[in-house]
């Protein structure tokens, strides 16, 4: 007879641990009802910020029938006409984006077209008194006296509309670092599941990869999900989606990374579940945003803030992106800093590298105790 041969068992390689471990993180925030909580959260939000104007009859589209329009002599300077020259009147329109197709202008009640120029002209112009870009009809013909009455459809930019949702990613993201990254390593000392993990042929570093790498498949799904129903709405309410969008979206994910890798690393240091959640949370909510408004009224940017970075999410969308500027209040001087966004991105993969890095190494390293 021959003697029995058994296979010799093979340890998977760190990579297929890491996939391994990847993958039941992820059972565990479907069991633990996180990821659906953080779902939840993300429709409760983009319901409420979509359906609240609505309910309070601030439309996203419509049409403006014979609106009186306030025109004042060009001369006024309240917009810059340059090319205009022979303009000798302007009047405002106070909507956001107006389908230049549809405008009809009446004077006195009798209906006075464009005539390729020679009456009026619709322009893009930006008021003297802020830069802000406004809707202007420019009158070629003296309307002294007369009553000007326009009729247009028109719909909020796409500008206006995306900044509204996105508004809320940075609180999104800071719950997200909260469910899926606080609790994540100091879990396996507090609840001495590491006696049963860290002895197997497993690294210890294998087992914090995949558990970060499924934290932030987690936030990446949430953020992606998020932004693509934002996309959608802004086509159907506004028409198109903003030029920085992307840009936007891809700022979001770089504070997604930097977020987990503070609220990892502060798992790393802590010794209980519920300590590390809370300054989690409190550091990415309360203290860093507070520092930053300390920093403008002393007169300080402060660039390496995470936080102070983590607004060119919103920043980012603006047309033109917003200057520092410094008001004098009399008794101080008050200073609005905005994030440089060469700078952000830096500070934000920095951010995630140097934190993800060092806890990688004190979890390396902790021991357990007792």
């Amino acid at each position: 007879m021959m003697a029995d041969e058994s296979t010799p068992y093979v340890t998977p390689s760190d990579f297929d641990q890491m996939r391994v471990v990847w993958k039941y993180e992820l059972v565990k925030y479907l069991r633990s009802k996180r990821l659906i909580a953080i779902l939840a959260i993300a429709g409760i939000l983009l319901s409420l910020i979509y359906l609240l104007p609505l309910a309070l009859d601030n439309d996203y589209s419509g049409t403006d029938s014979d609106v009186v329009l306030g025109a004042v002599p060009a001369v006024s300077g309240i917009v810059d006409l340059t090319g205009y020259d022979e303009a000798l009147y302007v009047g405002i329109i106070n909507r956001d984006t107006i389908e230049t197709d549809t405008i009809e202008v009446t004077l006195d009640g009798t209906s006075y077209p464009s005539q390729d120029g020679a009456n009026w002209v619709y322009s893009k112009r930006e008021r003297t008194i802020d830069g802000e870009s406004v809707n202007v009809l420019i009158f070629m013909q003296n309307i002294s006296g007369s009553e000007v009455a326009v009729t247009y459809d028109w719909h909020v930019s796409a500008e206006s509309f995306s900044t509204g949702f996105i508004g809320f990613v940075n609180i999104l993201i800071l719950l997200i670092a909260v469910f899926f990254a606080a609790d994540s390593l100091v879990s396996e000392f507090q609840n001495r599941t590491g006696y049963l993990v860290f002895p197997n042929a497993l690294k210890r570093e294998t087992l914090f990869a995949g558990k970060y790498m499924a934290s932030a498949t987690v936030g990446i799904v949430v953020i992606a999900m998020y932004y693509a129903v934002v996309a959608v709405l802004s086509l159907v309410s506004a028409s198109g989606i903003d030029d920085d969008f992307l840009a936007s979206f891809g700022f979001a994910l770089g504070y997604i990374f930097a977020a987990l890798g503070i609220g990892y690393f502060i798992s790393s240091i802590m010794k209980g579940s519920t300590g590390a959640i809370v300054l989690t949370f409190f550091l990415l909510l309360m203290i860093l945003p507070i520092v930053d408004q300390v920093s403008m009224v002393a007169g300080v940017k402060i660039e390496g803030s995470v936080t102070f970075a983590a607004s060119a999410i919103s920043y980012i969308l603006l047309d033109p992106y917003p200057a520092d500027e410094m008001i004098d209040i009399g008794v101080m001087e008050v200073h609005s800093f905005y994030p440089t966004p060469s700078t952000a991105a830096i500070v934000l993969v920095v951010y995630a590298l140097v934190t993800c890095i060092l806890s990688a190494v004190i979890f390396k390293r902790k021991q357990l105790a007792g």
